[in-house]
């Protein structure tokens, strides 16, 4: 398997077919917006370094039961782009956590109201106070650890995200909807196909965040996560890491994939590899 040049494993419903993509990106700034109730919690927040915050946050999270039915894990190779060690990120129902050995930890979260969310295998976070710059909250594991209390600052994005087209990139959850080749392959064995996945999503923030999530046919799910950051300065091109847990801080000798289309009001989105020897182009839609 490609694992370094594949910017998504293909899945079994994907269509196979010899191809072109049409170049169709639409870069106007129209006033689409994402809309103003976007919870304040949906950032990347690094825990603050003091007193026995950190140790206990990694101590609580690590010793509860994050495998459990419904939810496996594999290999998640993403470290912090901003600076610090350990940092929790929230994205659209799913959740990273970033640990000081560069290791993470990936699942879904509920919010049951403002202040409450469930994260499926680490505990319930309550919401103590909240800013645009700094979280309060404490954590109850699903251990049953006695609750600790913990305060971050909000991290720095990879990035500058302002126009129509950039935030409603960040503030989707993108389903792949198919995968096709768009040039003749001379070794289909080069690309593996998973038969028992059923649906890909694909998450990508602000913060540098890159991940997808596999539902199998059984109802487990897999997650990977990786970095990313725009390549051009029309940001119609991005490059990400290796899946190798690497630090992704520019596209020096990364792979890349180019959006060939992505139209207003940006629920449609078209990417390709530009490596053309993983002529791969792939078809995700605002899920």
């Amino acid at each position: 398997m490609k694992a370094s040049k594949i910017l998504l494993s293909i899945a079994a419903f994907c269509t196979i077919a010899i191809f072109s993509c049409r170049k169709d990106h639409n870069s106007n700034n129209s006033n689409t917006t994402t809309g103003t109730s976007t919870p304040k919690y949906l950032k990347r927040w690094n825990i603050l370094d003091s007193g026995s915050q950190r140790p206990a946050f990694i101590a609580s999270a690590k010793k509860s039961n994050f495998l459990h039915s419904g939810n496996t894990i594999n290999k998640l190779s993403a470290k912090p782009v901003a600076s610090g060690d350990l940092a929790i990120e929230f994205l659209l129902g799913s959740y990273v956590i970033f640990f000081d050995d560069g290791t993470v930890q990936a699942g879904q979260y509920t919010a049951t109201n403002d202040t409450t969310l469930v994260l499926d295998s680490v505990g319930t976070i309550h919401i103590t106070s909240i800013t645009s710059s700094a979280f309060s909250f404490t954590l109850t594991p699903l251990n049953g650890s006695a609750p600790v209390s913990f305060t971050a600052t909000v991290a720095s994005t990879s990035g500058d995200f302002t126009s129509p087209a950039d935030v409603a990139f960040v503030s989707t959850t993108w389903k792949l909807d198919s995968a096709r080749f768009y040039l003749p392959i001379t070794d289909s064995s080069d690309y593996y196909i998973d038969s028992t996945v059923v649906a890909t999503y694909v998450e990508f923030s602000e913060y540098g965040t890159y991940l997808t999530r596999f539902v199998h046919a059984n109802g487990e799910q897999d997650y990977q996560t990786n970095t990313w950051l725009w390549s051009n300065t029309n940001n119609s091109e991005f490059c990400y890491g290796n899946w190798d847990g690497q630090n992704v801080t520019n596209c020096d000798g990364l792979e890349s994939a180019n959006i060939v289309s992505y139209p207003s009001p940006y629920t449609k989105l078209v990417v390709e590899q530009t490596d053309p020897t993983d002529p791969l182009c792939y078809y995700l839609s605002k899920n």
